[in-house]
Formats: C-alpha cells, structure tokens, sequence
C-alpha cells in the first residue's frame, strides 16, 4: 500500500508542474494514520524465509520477486555428526503465477540433486513440497524471519549438539570402559583356567612321572638280584676249582680268575652299576614326592584364583575350567605319590639287603682265595 501512495503521490506532482498552482489538499486529519506494516501483494514472494526441521534439518531461504520470476538462494543445515552442523547453499530459481503458486528449481537439496519445488504462499509462510531421495512427497513450511532469528535458532541448535556429542561422547567412553572392563575380567577367567589347567597338567605329568620312576627303581633292584645271582654262581664255580689236590696253574691262574675277574665284576662292576642306577632314582622319587604337598596347595589356590575370577565376571566365559575340575587328579597324584613312597621304601630294604648278602659272598670267595694263595705261593 506504501508503494502504491508513493506513486500516486509521484503523480499528483506531476500533474501539478504541469498545471500550475492548485489549491494544496488539505492535511489528514491526526486521527488518520498511514501503515507501516509490509503488506504483501497476492504474488510477492521477496523476502527471507526459514524452516526449522530439528532436530533433521534447518533451511534459509531468500527470494526475490520480479513480475512473475523468482530468484534467490537456498541454504539446508544438517547436523555434521561432530557435534556442530553443516550447510549447503545453493541459487533458486523460479517462477510464480502471479497468484500464491511458486514453482522453484534448486542444484541441491538434503543430499537430492535437480530438485523442483512446488510452493504456496498464505499470509507471511511458504510451503514447499519436494521428492525426497526415496521419491516421498514432502512438505517443508518457510515462515517470514530475520537472519538474526534464523542464527539465534542455529545457535541454539549448535549447542544442543554439542551437548549432546559430548554426552554421546563420555556415554560411549563408559560403554567402552564396561566394555574393556569386562573383557579385562573375561579375559582374567580364561588366564585363571589356564593357571589351573597348568598344573592339573604337571600334576598328570607327575603322576606319570612318579609310576615310571619307580618302574625304573624296580628294574634296578630286578638287575641287582641278577648280579647277586651271578655272583652266587661265581662263588659255587670258586668253590669247586679251589678243591684239592690243586696243580699250581689251577691254584694260582685258575682259582685267581674266579674270584678276582668273575666275582669281582660281578660285584664291582655289575651290582655297583645296578645300585648307582638305583640311588640315583631313588634320589629323584624323594625329590619329587618331598614336593607333593606344595604342588597340591598350588592347584588348590589355583582353583580358589579361578572361583574368584568367575564371581568377578558380569560375563558368562565359555570353554574354561570350572572350580572342582582339579579334584580328581589331585586324589590321582596323592594316590600314586603314597604308592610309590611304601613301593621305595621296600626297594631300598631289598637293595639293602641284596648288597649285605653280596658282601658275605664276596667275603666268602675271598677266604677262599687267601687259602689257596697261601697253600701254594701264589702271588
């Protein structure tokens, strides 16, 4: 209306300068006011619009009318996933029907190229229907605003996204700190079971170990009763050869070999190799069954370690040890550790023994020796 008194306004004074003096109008009156308010016409599309779409979107748009062309620009602001936003600006272009129909084309719009747009202007809004990039229909209101409204609205939003990146942010960091915390306490379940199998595994081994040794600790005294035997046998052919009447070749070449040769391997060589065989073994069975206890204990912290790991994990481990596993080749290890120390213990009476009984022979082939090499000078 402004526009439209300014023009007449222009013409009255056109008319006058070339009429010559008219008498002036006479002043409006001071209960009559002229508006100030923009009233737009039926096709005036100029102006600046926005549309808030939060927490999706926000656009910015700015047109300008001339007869039945429009143009302008177009600005989308997305969030940019970082905590703050993004924008996209783009030339529109278009054309009205003089009417409130608005027909706009843009390069860009939210991520779809080529999009056309078909408006509708009531009062200070403009609705814009768009093809959105799965071919929807869509509808966006612009509602008449200043850039400071438009900016005080971004800014607003901004922060909002910012606070909420940083609550994303240390929601994610916590998530990752229960996260890493339970595979931590997860991971403490497997490390304990393998503790625990560990030495269920030295136990077994143990087992198997003991039940060996003592296999070897038989044999030995089995070689020692052999020796003896041998050297019984030796004595018996000592006995005979010394018997007289004896030449001096059989006295002193013969009888000599009996007893320092046959005999004296038998004791020296053979049963002293059987009974170092013996000690040495025996040696390492008292070792290992002096450790016994202690190996017990281990598995049985082991297993105590492992309970606690499990009642510490929120999360259920698959594939491990469970507390009570350990039990049986505990009873396994105690068992057999008992059996191979009664089984020792015998050995070492008959080693004993057979040594004892060795000794006599010994000394028996060796008063027969003195008694022949004295009866007929032998050296």
């Amino acid at each position: 209306m402004i526009a439209r008194v300014t023009i007449r306004l222009a013409l009255i004074g056109a008319l006058v300068a070339g009429c010559g003096t008219v008498t002036p109008l006479a002043a409006p009156s001071a209960t009559t006011g002229v508006s100030t308010a923009v009233e737009r016409g039926p096709s005036d599309f100029t102006g600046n619009f926005m549309t808030d779409q939060r927490p999706n979107w926000m656009g910015w748009l700015s047109l300008t009318q001339s007869g039945v062309t429009v143009s302008g620009s177009m600005i989308n602001v997305v969030p940019d996933g970082k905590g703050t936003t993004k924008a996209t600006a783009n030339a529109v272009t278009g054309t009205t029907d003089g009417g409130s129909a608005l027909s706009l084309t843009t390069g860009s719009f939210l991520g779809t190229t080529s999009v056309s747009f078909s408006g509708r202007r009531t009062g200070d809004q403009i609705a814009l229907t768009y093809a959105d990039g799965t071919g929807q229909l869509q509808t966006a209101t612009y509602r008449a605003a200043s850039q400071a409204a438009f900016n005080d609205a971004l800014s607003a939003w901004q922060l909002e996204l910012t606070i909420a990146k940083a609550a994303s942010d240390k929601a994610a960091a916590d998530k990752k700190a229960r996260d890493d915390r339970n595979a931590a306490l997860a991971q403490a379940v497997r490390d304990r079971s393998a503790d625990l199998q560990s030495l269920i595994t030295l136990l077994s081994n143990g087992t198997s170990n003991r039940k060996g040794q003592i296999a070897d600790a038989a044999s030995d005294i089995k070689g020692e009763q052999s020796d003896l035997a041998a050297l019984q046998s030796d004595l018996a052919t000592l006995q005979k050869d010394s018997r007289e009447p004896l030449d001096q070749y059989s006295a002193c070449v013969a009888v000599r070999y009996d007893y320092n040769t046959s005999m004296g391997y038998d004791f020296n060589t053979a049963l002293a190799y059987d009974r170092n065989a013996f000690t040495k073994v025996a040696q390492t069975i008292d070792t290992n069954l002096s450790a016994v206890d202690q190996r017990v204990a281990e598995t049985q912290q082991a297993a105590r370690a492992l309970a606690a790991a499990i009642a510490a994990s929120p999360l259920v481990v698959t594939g491990v040890l469970r507390p009570g596993d350990e039990q049986a080749t505990i009873d396994t290890y105690r068992a057999t550790a008992a059996s191979v120390a009664t089984q020792l213990a015998s050995l070492r009476t008959t080693d004993a023994s057979t040594y004892t009984a060795a000794q006599n022979l010994m000394s028996q082939g060796l008063s027969i020796w003195n008694t022949v090499k004295a009866n007929h000078g032998c050296s």
